[in-house]
């Protein structure tokens, strides 16, 4: 992997930002060139809530701290220096940093692509996370689902299609560019 080059930087949250940045060295169809990195100080942990992807897997990797993975309910800590976790499409997955720990996330989609940024880009475009309707606006538009305590994939994906295609009356326009 070559040197990464930062194309934008988001805030997620009270000292927490992310990465989105390229390796120009990397050809258009490799996991590695696009990638997104989240830094945490510690003020506030990483918190994701449970989800899933219909159309593409997710490769993480833990550059500093640890960070709790829970992957079809199974619970696993990762740090620094540990093989990546393989989250396969359509697996419901958390994350959870720890607070007071300095945390360095790295996220790379599979198949590869541009879609993750401009979801990430999407999702955070307020500086923040944004209003229930902006989310589900962001989730519909990127084919991902939020995990309901209905523990069938099928309500997961209605519920989205009704809720997420309602938002588009209510939320900003999706950005088009970085």
């Amino acid at each position: 992997m070559g040197p990464l080059k930062v194309l934008k930087t988001l805030r997620v949250g009270k000292g927490v930002t992310m990465d989105i940045s390229i390796d120009e060295s990397e050809p258009e169809d490799s996991i590695s060139r696009y990638v997104m990195e989240t830094t945490c100080i510690g003020e506030d942990a990483v918190s994701v809530p449970p989800h899933w992807h219909k159309d593409h897997s997710e490769h993480l990797s833990v550059l500093e701290g640890r960070l709790q993975v829970t992957l079809n309910g199974d619970k696993m800590i990762i740090q620094e220096g540990d093989p990546a976790v393989l989250v396969p499409q359509r697996a419901i997955h958390s994350l959870q940093g720890f607070k007071g720990e300095r945390l360095v996330l790295r996220e790379r989609a599979d198949p590869a692509g541009m879609y993750k940024a401009m979801f990430f880009n999407d999702l955070l475009s307020t500086g923040k996370f944004g209003n229930v309707w902006h989310i589900l606006r962001s989730f519909y538009d990127a084919e991902t689902y939020l995990a309901l305590p209905l523990y069938f994939q099928f309500f997961d994906e209605v519920f989205m299609t009704i809720f997420g295609g309602i938002a588009h009356l209510f939320a900003p326009k999706k950005p088009k560019t970085l």
